[in-house]
């Protein structure tokens, strides 16, 4: 394995991975957090305001303050929201791709497959193919300043059994079966989360019409807002549709994986095989799901 300045190529490409990968989640999380953050401003400002309406009769110091922190949490939903603006998710996800490209990469190297069987020419093609990579995100460097590699091992992958193991079957069980089950659980959190807050207003409802209570009768406009946004936050964060994507993925993986094992002796085109036919299920989820996030 050539080196230069003692760093191998594979080295090189997996500490760029690293660091992307780090920029990346960075992304991920300040855009969840906004999002949670819009969610919450919303939802205290209906409260909020309508709690500051019916305590101006009994307490209008209390009512005036209510006002005011209805106010501010309105006022305030606009600017937590500028961390999950669209310019801001366009770059996580490519943060994310750029990551998941050089992983790709490493992966299907250190296997010695594919377009790395040529051994005298291996390091170069890696070379290379990492600096398309990186060319083609140039205008993201900024992001990733100051992010410094993670110290791990590389991927203890050398030939197609090492990587079915540590590639193919990783993928499955530790990424997209659990993924597709975390996606469902938030699908049904959220679910549950609307039917509860229908039920409310439906409660409401009755307390209103039946005792002639106004005071009720004022909150349900609010359950509403709030349901709705709710349901809202789950549609932005896609979460059915990931479930989808994720089963969809780890479905076609799972197939892949039966396909190869069924093969007695495994030749150099089926091992070839196996390595374009994985990194493309990763890839065209990957490719797709980013494409629906950009979408939206």
């Amino acid at each position: 394995m050539n080196t230069v300045g003692g760093v191998s190529a594979a080295e090189e490409i997996w500490r760029a991975q690293s660091v992307w990968s780090q920029a990346a989640n960075r992304y991920k999380v300040a855009i969840a957090r906004a999002r949670l953050a819009v969610l919450s401003a919303g939802i205290a400002a209906g409260v909020l305001g309508t709690a500051s309406a019916q305590l101006m009769a009994p307490s209008p110091q209390a009512g005036r303050a209510f006002a005011f922190l209805a106010l501010l949490a309105a006022g305030s939903a606009p600017l937590v929201g500028r961390g999950a603006a669209p310019d801001r998710v366009r770059d996580w996800i490519r943060l994310r791709s750029v990551s998941e490209e050089l992983k790709s990469q490493a992966y299907v190297y250190l296997a010695g497959l594919g377009r790395y069987r040529r051994l005298a020419e291996r390091d170069a093609e890696l070379r290379s193919q990492t600096d398309m990579v990186l060319a083609e995100a140039a205008d993201l460097e900024p992001t990733i300043h100051g992010i410094r590699p993670a110290v791990r091992p590389l991927p203890a992958v050398t030939d197609s059994a090492s990587y079915v193991t540590g590639r193919l079957r990783h993928q499955l069980e530790r990424y997209y079966r659990p993924k597709a089950h975390e996606m469902a659980s938030r699908a049904r959190l959220v679910e549950r989360w609307g039917q509860t807050l229908a039920a409310v207003a439906v409660v409401l409802g009755g307390l209103a019409g039946a005792l002639q209570l106004g005071q009720a009768a004022a909150w349900i406009p609010v359950v509403a807002a709030v349901s709705a946004a709710v349901l809202s936050h789950g549609a932005s964060a896609r979460y059915v549709a990931q479930q989808i994507e994720f089963s969809t993925a780890a479905g076609e993986l799972e197939r892949l994986l039966h396909w190869w094992q069924r093969c007695d002796h495994p030749t150099e085109e089926d091992a070839d095989l196996l390595v374009e036919r994985t990194e493309h299920v990763v890839s065209v989820q990957n490719e797709g799901w980013m494409a629906k996030w950009i979408a939206d």
